[in-house]
């Protein structure tokens, strides 16, 4: 199984892709696209089903294009992802021996708090895009979902009755503006980003905490709305947190001064910015953090400034949405000098490829 849904399966003719397939399943297939020079193919007929394939518990499964694998045994989906992560670490980052992750994971169902719904104003539809098209699936409920977001969803006909009518509808389970993760609070609204699974996110944030040790300087990179931040405030003198929109940064902040919070600040900026800024003012001392932890987008860190983080710190605290990006990363710290002594993977998307991965690096 693939980063992305897909299954590889290896032919006469070379590597193709097959959706809808598992290890040691055997199936007709007809071609249905091809990405990256490599056809990609759909089941015509199955043959041989794997003894950890079951029925998918959605009714929507197949056309809308919210879910890859829930075809597949909640453990199966678990192993794959363990595989993919693993796989992107030798494949892509060249490190043949690395410590064996350790795994969180939860319900695989009710456990988002966060969804972008589309909107079809023409036909008056609310849900998903189809898994082939941009047609809007009109969706009354969906089994990923917390209660609150489904009770949305149920009552979806209001919508129609504004006077404006967006094309996309970003909504949050809030709690009337703040999200309560362990002991702590935080302000979210509908334009941030927070960790969407309900049950992992704590356990994310816990495993940063227990993977700093009492410290200086804390700097955190691509911090959101300061979870990690505020997880680690115990175990720092001094956090920094650099977030390149200023709103969620207001929003950090806000959150630090809620929770009693004095030792962190939250800076608007870019991580590309702040490094560039900062290693000036620190050439004096080269590890000017004892610690940096870093979240950044799909896209992963910029060559220069995982470079100027290197010279930074003697450890990195690497949180990851993407594995194949992370892996790339990786390699770069480690030709910097640094030594992967801990991995993670946090399951926070069941149900679909998406995973969450963490990585400590240290000098």
């Amino acid at each position: 199984m693939l980063f992305g849904g897909l299954g590889l399966c290896r032919t006469e003719n070379g590597i193709v892709f097959v959706e809808g397939l598992m290890p040691n399943e055997t199936a007709e297939c007809k071609q249905i696209g091809k990405t990256g020079g490599i056809l990609i193919f759909g089941i015509e007929k199955m043959l041989e089903k794997s003894p950890e394939r079951r029925e998918p518990f959605c009714k929507y499964f197949g056309v809308c294009g919210g879910c890859d694998w829930q075809f597949m045994n909640y453990e199966a989906q678990i192993s794959a992802k363990k595989e993919i992560f693993e796989d992107n670490l030798r494949r892509i980052g060249k490190f043949y021996e690395f410590p064996a992750p350790q795994i969180f994971f939860a319900e695989e169902k009710n456990y988002r708090i966060r969804a972008k719904f589309s909107v079809d104003r023409k036909t008056q539809k609310i849900g998903f895009l189809s898994k082939k098209s941009h047609e809007v699936i009109d969706i009354d409920e969906c089994p990923l979902l917390s209660d609150n977001l489904n009770k949305f969803l149920a009552n979806k006909t209001q919508i129609f009755e504004q006077d404006f009518i967006p094309k996309e509808i970003k909504i949050i389970d809030n709690e009337n503006g703040e999200i309560s993760v362990g002991k702590y609070k935080f302000e979210v609204n509908n334009k941030s980003f927070f960790q969407a699974n309900k049950f992992l996110t704590g356990k994310m944030a816990n495993w940063c905490k227990e993977n700093v040790e009492n410290v200086e300087n804390l700097l955190d990179i691509y911090g959101g709305v300061g979870l990690f931040s505020v997880f680690c405030s115990e175990k720092a003198k001094n956090i920094t947190l650099i977030e390149i929109d200023e709103r969620m940064a207001d929003l950090a902040q806000k959150t630090f001064e809620k929770n009693g919070i004095s030792n962190a600040k939250a800076i608007g900026m870019s991580a590309e910015e702040f490094v560039g800024a900062d290693i000036i003012r620190s050439q004096q001392n080269k590890f000017s953090y004892d610690c940096i932890i870093i979240d950044p987008p799909r896209v992963g860190l910029d060559k220069k400034v995982a470079e100027i983080i290197a010279k930074s710190t003697k450890k990195v605290i690497y949180i990851s949405c993407n594995p194949t990006t992370q892996a790339r990363d990786a390699r770069i710290f480690a030709d910097l000098g640094f030594k992967i002594t801990k991995t993670a993977l946090f399951d926070c998307y069941p149900n679909t490829f998406h995973i969450e991965t963490g990585i400590v690096f240290e000098k």
